[in-house]
């Protein structure tokens, strides 16, 4: 079907079931992976109900504004853009995070560091009576933050960033929790605003950039063309932060404090014999539900050790 007869028939179709059906088919041969499930979710928001509600009457009229919404997020769609960025919103950790471009979308794989960081700074907290801190190195949208800070109920945390787009998402989303009273959102380069504050962390947890330069052109184009590559290019070899962070992070850590850091796929011996070469205690390197070894577990029995 042309583009100007599928124009034609979206402006026949007033019903939400043809609609939805014409979405769906457009973004199939679009090569859409889920062209359904996508254009069931984008009209659902259009009427602002579940996806589910979309099938109880199909044959109900679509508002013509919902309609023209609803065409210009296909086209969109179709063009590659990210179905996280055309609904500003992604799950994740169990709760709803706001999303917007200049953030990088948060990944199921990266829920492993947040429960791994919520693992210990729940064992810290047992036996003091002050608040345990931790620091989100990289932010981005501040959903790792805002996983820990939410399950953590007596954590304080710090949320860094270089991005000031980023961090704008991340106080939207700290705000939108409840969690804005106990995240200083600083933007700086990895832990020089903690060093600039004098404040120390139980735990740093970071998920920073790790694709190597090279394999940026590779990727699929949602990613490639419309994700910050600020927050995806690690350099040569994709370590370029994640070494500084390893070789500088101590001096923002409380004695016998954790850092924890998300890798690629096979990165993580590598991250770990820097470690070690830096200073640092092997503690772990923990497998996500793929089984690839994604969090490399550091820690260090004193401050500057």
């Amino acid at each position: 079907m042309t583009r100007t007869c599928e124009r034609r028939e979206l402006r026949r179709a007033a019903t939400v079931g043809r609609v939805l059906a014409l979405g769906a088919g457009r973004l199939a041969a679009a090569g859409v992976a889920e062209p359904r499930l996508d254009a069931e979710l984008l009209l659902a928001d259009q009427l602002s109900e579940e996806r589910l509600a979309l099938y109880r009457e199909p044959g109900r009229l679509l508002p013509p504004a919902a309609r023209r919404r609803f065409n210009a997020l296909l086209r969109r769609r179709a063009l590659g853009e990210p179905l996280q960025y055309l609904r500003g919103r992604v799950e994740f950790f169990g709760l709803e995070c706001d999303i917007r471009r200049g953030a990088l979308i948060p990944r199921p794989d990266t829920e492993l560091l947040v429960e791994l960081a919520i693992d210990r700074l729940r064992a810290a907290q047992r036996g003091v009576d002050h608040p345990v801190r931790f620091a989100d190195v990289g932010t981005g949208s501040g959903c790792i933050a805002m996983g820990i800070a939410s399950a953590v109920e007596t954590a304080v945390g710090a949320a860094l960033d270089c991005s000031a787009r980023a961090l704008v998402v991340a106080r939207r989303n700290f705000d939108r929790h409840g969690l804005a009273d106990r995240m200083m959102v600083r933007r700086g380069d990895l832990c020089e605003p903690l060093r600039r504050e004098s404040w120390r962390a139980d735990l740093i947890a970071a998920n920073l950039p790790y694709i190597p330069t090279g394999v940026i052109e590779t990727l699929e184009s949602q990613i490639r063309d419309h994700e910050p590559r600020l927050a995806l290019d690690g350099g040569a070899d994709g370590l370029d932060l994640i070494r500084r962070l390893v070789q500088t992070a101590a001096d923002s850590l409380l004695p016998g404090g954790w850092l924890l850091l998300e890798v690629g796929i096979g990165q993580a011996d590598r991250v770990a014999a820097l470690a070690r070469h830096a200073g640092w205690r092997v503690e772990a390197i923990e497998r996500d539900l793929s089984g690839i070894d994604r969090v490399v577990v550091l820690s260090r029995k004193g401050n500057g050790e």
